[in-house]
């Protein structure tokens, strides 16, 4: 595939939890450590170098991507984590955002963080766009894993968006995510695992009860309804007892 791994030292198989990628660490005959990245459906790479991310080693016309290990902890796996480290995730995010970039998969397994340092990983879909859309998808994903942006994270940003406007946006983003085809593309993955599937539904059902809450605040904020949208959230229906029962927030 790759002459860098003809004399490789080692390969193994990383622990992780790519849903799109099938993932090894590479040890290379001087020593360095790098990713193997094989996305489960052939893609097209950018077509440009992201200042500050990981150093692309090699890659194919197919997909396949030899990229620099950056040593750390995700995200996901680190929390709780200080506002040092928080600092250094807004300032990331800042870095990127001040050029004009979106990474555009900003999920928790895509940042690393270690040494008090933060670092944006998997750059397959960079690209331009507004910076709110990235921070209310950061926010998303922050609450499937059961947190929120805290202060020390626009702190190392440089600056707090108008709240009511990034609610908006991540709105309008949720909305887009449960109509999109990832849903029915990782229920038929069949190479997925057993707990990673547990998590993408719950992320789903999650997600749908965010965004039905948005609404009814809404609806009470505004003045309109408000007795109404009450009944309807104590009612006993099937339906909202089921809701009850369901999955907390976190995995």
């Amino acid at each position: 595939m790759f002459r860098l791994l003809e004399t490789a030292v080692r390969v193994e198989p990383l622990a992780g939890d790519g849903l799109t990628n099938v993932l090894h660490l590479v040890t290379l005959a001087d020593g360095r450590k790098a990713v193997l990245r094989q996305p489960k459906v052939a893609r097209d790479l950018p077509k440009f170098v992201v200042p500050g991310a990981p150093e692309v080693l090699a890659h194919n016309g197919r997909g396949d991507v030899l990229v620099e290990y950056v040593e750390g902890r995700t995200l996901a796996d680190a929390l709780p984590v200080s506002e040092e480290v928080w600092r250094s995730i807004g300032l990331a995010f800042r870095k990127i955002h001040e050029v004009g970039l979106l990474h555009n998969d900003v999920n928790l397994y895509n940042i690393i963080v270690g040494e008090g340092k933060a670092t944006l990983i998997d750059w397959d879909n960079p690209g331009q766009g507004n910076p709110l859309d990235e921070l209310a998808a950061f926010e998303e994903h922050l609450y499937l894993h059961g947190t929120a942006l805290p202060q020390a994270f626009w702190i190392g940003y440089g600056s707090m968006p108008d709240l009511g406007l990034l609610r908006v946006h991540r709105i309008a983003g949720c909305i887009g995510w449960l109509a999109s085809e990832d849903w029915r593309e990782w229920e038929a993955d069949t190479t997925l695992r057993p707990e990673l599937l547990a998590r993408v539904r719950n992320w789903r059902r999650l997600l749908a009860r965010w965004l039905a809450d948005q609404f009814r605040t809404a609806l009470v904020e505004s003045g309109g309804l408000a007795a109404e949208v009450a009944v309807l959230q104590h009612r006993e229906r099937p339906e909202d007892r089921h809701e009850h029962r369901g999955p907390q927030h976190g995995e």
